[in-house]
């Protein structure tokens, strides 16, 4: 096992410990969620629980996105692709690595850390009643494009290990 492969396996730990950890905050939400329905029958409504609400699904949703692509369970249609041979299929997920997945996770990393930088730089708070600040969960957007990188970086390293194996095949 060559430094690359080791440096993949490290990445994939953390993509399935981020994603373990992450996996909680399913947990509020739906605590959030079952109290703001119960207040509700109570018809004692609350103004914070809606926006709140957001902010832990958009971080579940997103912090899970390296995890998602460590195992595979992120959308793809394969109608074409699958009936491709073995080191076809390589090549095209290389290629698509390269010409898509990277410059569109780099170009959000990029954007992102900006975007949470201003944020911070003005200690951003929502424009509703509540007000909480939004420079926390603007922080997401960056860390996820980060995690995600890494993983397609993984995902990368494991396909061109693939492709140099199909290569020696007879």
């Amino acid at each position: 096992m060559n430094k690359l492969d080791i440096f993949a396996q490290k990445i994939d730990s953390l993509s399935e410990w981020s994603g373990r950890i992450f996996s909680f905050l399913v947990i509020p939400l739906t605590c959030l969620i079952v109290f703001e329905v119960i207040s509700r029958a109570m018809n004692v409504p609350t103004i914070w629980t809606f926006e709140l609400s957001n902010f832990l699904f958009g971080a579940h949703f997103m912090l899970l996105a390296a995890y998602g692509l460590k195992n595979s369970s992120h959308v793809s249609i394969d109608l074409i692709v699958e009936r491709l041979p073995r080191k076809a299929r390589l090549i095209l997920s290389l290629a698509t690595h390269l010409i898509l997945f990277f410059p569109f996770v780099l170009t959000i990393l990029f954007y992102g850390t900006l975007y949470a930088a201003d944020s911070w730089g003005i200690w951003e708070k929502s424009w509703s009643i509540w007000a909480p600040p939004l420079y926390p969960i603007k922080t997401v957007i960056p860390v996820t494009a980060l995690l995600l990188f890494l993983q397609g970086l993984s995902q990368f390293i494991k396909i061109v290990r693939e492709l140099e194996g199909v290569k020696n095949e007879p």
